[in-house]
């Protein structure tokens, strides 16, 4: 009786083979997905790191210009495209921009 059916245990081990290397097959493919779906996830999350780093830069370069006298004198007077800023006002974003901008060390 074992030897009547040693032909379709045979094919039964051969399937199996061919299903394992699908299996293996389908592992990898799922693993490589995963793998760009990371780096997809990591190129996203730098971009957005990049624009926030952007966006404070020009905050405090903004700011940093309020520090400069002929910036203050132009918005306390509401001249060459500045609009008008009364003293206090300008006053607050002065002592804002001390605090949130670093001194610069121009020898760095």
């Amino acid at each position: 009786e074992a030897v009547e059916k040693y032909d379709e245990v045979v094919h039964n081990l051969e399937f199996a083979k061919e299903l394992q290397k699908t299996f293996s097959g389908l592992s990898q493919d799922l693993l490589k997905a995963q793998k760009k779906a990371q780096q997809r996830e990591s190129l996203l999350k730098l971009e957005a790191e990049k624009k926030k780093l952007c966006t404070i830069l020009q905050v405090q370069y903004v700011l940093q210009n309020f520090t400069q006298e002929y910036v203050q004198k132009d918005f306390k007077g509401g001249v060459n495209g500045a609009i008008y800023l009364p003293s206090k006002e300008l006053d607050y974003l002065i002592r804002f921009a001390k605090l949130t901008c670093p001194e610069r060390n121009e020898n760095l």
